[in-house]
């Protein structure tokens, strides 16, 4: 069995760097995956026959799932091992995204998509764990903002090349997009991952789990149905109650476990809960943003799928500085400081896409993206660190994977409500093309509002408030 202190030893004080870099193609694969399907909407959209209701279930189920799958990584990781678990993980990624390929359906699709989602939630989280501690003697801010460079410009890069690769090859190459990093990470893995695991690890709390499972698709499939079907009808509202009542009693199974999925008492402390408010706003910030951006300049500016990534390639630039410089200065100011900067900036990229208009310039639309993608990219680093420097230090690995699912949550809920506010928009404003651009208008407000109200949560949010 191998350890961190046995692979440090073998491979030097250079490991760490070693180690980092795989974390980073490993989570790399996993947000492309999640983020470049956005460019890909109006193709496969067209392929299937399928509206956006449907349609944004290749992303809300991928975050879905992938959001449950956080919280089997910390159980997974202790009863496997970290190299075992992501292994297994990524080799199952690969696949899917084979067989996705062959599909002939679009429920065969989003199959696929939910399957690779809950691969990608379970390894992860790995990346957070391990930065903390392989880096416990120094050096973790500037670790959090090096991985953060990759795991906030993975979103931008993954559109902008798979725009082009849409327009050349069609919707499936979204598919094969990930796998070189992918193999690249599980051969790596082989030799650079530790693989110490705990034997006695008590066995996975599965009627927690179908529980979260349950009341997340139910949730969201109300809201999809909802975009389509009167509030009213029971295809609307009984799996909306199935998905309340299921998630009371995921909430009710873990508050009285001994060994809870989600374990409810890092809430108690008061650092953890506002920054869980601030990871709700960049989940929405991170997945709502690349989807709707995309979407946007396709149907308003008639955009094509290159063209549409193009745009967002800029932004990646300089969400990756903002990331890198976010984790230098997470060393030396207070995440209160930096989560506020952040959101400020999503709150006035937000407003400024908003209102726009039909036949603005593709600088003008690209510097309001950017603004955004600069808070973006201060964000990550600065929650990471607010985050988890409010636990005990026996609570980190759990708060890893807590604060992420958190974002996650907000990614999954904030794409699917999206669609949901834009569709009903656009009936309410006519249903024409100048509807169209209104709800798209309103969207970005609605958002712009939301960024600013989080700020309320970041400030003065400090370590170890309990």
């Amino acid at each position: 069995m191998q350890d961190l202190s046995l692979l440090q030893r073998r491979y030097g004080p250079r490991y760490p760097h070693y180690l980092l870099v795989v974390l980073m193609l490993g989570s790399m694969a996993m947000i492309l995956a999640s983020t470049s399907i956005n460019v890909a909407l109006p193709a496969i959209m067209a392929d299937f026959g399928i509206g956006r209701p449907l349609a944004q279930w290749l992303s809300t189920g991928f975050l879905a799932a992938m959001t449950s799958g956080l919280l089997l990584s910390a159980w997974a990781q202790a009863r496997f091992g970290a190299r075992a678990t992501a292994q297994a993980g990524l080799a199952i990624f690969i696949v899917t995204s084979l067989l996705a390929l062959v599909t002939s359906a679009a429920w065969e699709l989003i199959t696929l998509r939910i399957i690779q989602g809950l691969c990608a939630g379970i390894v992860q989280p790995l990346a957070m764990v391990l930065i903390f501690q392989v880096f416990a003697g120094g050096g973790r801010g500037a670790a959090l903002g090096a991985y953060g460079l990759g795991v906030m410009i993975a979103p931008t890069l993954g559109p902008t090349i798979g725009g082009y690769l849409v327009d050349v090859f069609s919707w499936y190459a979204v598919f094969w997009l990930p796998l070189p990093m992918c193999l690249l990470a599980m051969l790596a893995g082989l030799f650079l991952m530790p693989s110490a695991r705990q034997r006695d690890t008590p066995f996975l709390d599965l009627w927690a789990f179908v529980l979260l499972n349950v009341g997340l698709f139910a949730t969201l499939g109300a809201l999809a149905e909802a975009q389509r079907f009167a509030w009213a009808e029971p295809r609307v509202w009984a799996p909306g109650l199935i998905g309340v009542l299921a998630i009371v009693a995921f909430l009710w199974r873990s508050r009285f476990s001994s060994k809870p999925l989600l374990p409810l008492a890092l809430w108690r402390h008061v650092g953890f809960r506002k920054a869980s408010w601030v990871a709700l706003a960049l989940g929405m910030g991170l997945y709502g943003t690349t989807y709707i951006i995309p979407l946007h300049v396709q149907t308003i500016e008639g955009y094509s799928a290159g063209w549409a990534g193009l745009l967002l390639l800029p932004t990646g630039i300089v969400m990756g500085m903002a990331s890198f410089m976010g984790g230098r200065l997470s060393d030396q100011l207070p995440s209160a400081v930096l989560l506020v900067g952040g959101l400020l900036a999503l709150a006035v990229s937000s407003f400024g896409l908003g209102w726009l208009g039909p036949g603005t310039s593709f600088l003008v639309l690209c510097f309001w993206a950017c603004v955004g993608r600069i808070g973006l990219g201060i964000l990550l680093p600065a929650l990471t660190t607010g985050a988890l420097d409010a636990l005990d230090r026996e609570q980190v690995a759990h708060g890893a994977g807590a604060i992420t699912f958190v974002r996650q949550l907000g990614g999954a809920f904030g794409v699917n409500l999206l669609t949901f506010f834009l569709e009903w928009r656009h009936r309410q404003e006519g249903g024409d093309f100048a509807g169209e651009v209104t709800a798209f208008q309103q969207s970005f407000w609605l958002m712009g509002a939301l960024f600013a109200l989080t700020i309320v949560a970041a400030y003065n949010l400090r370590p170890s408030q309990r």
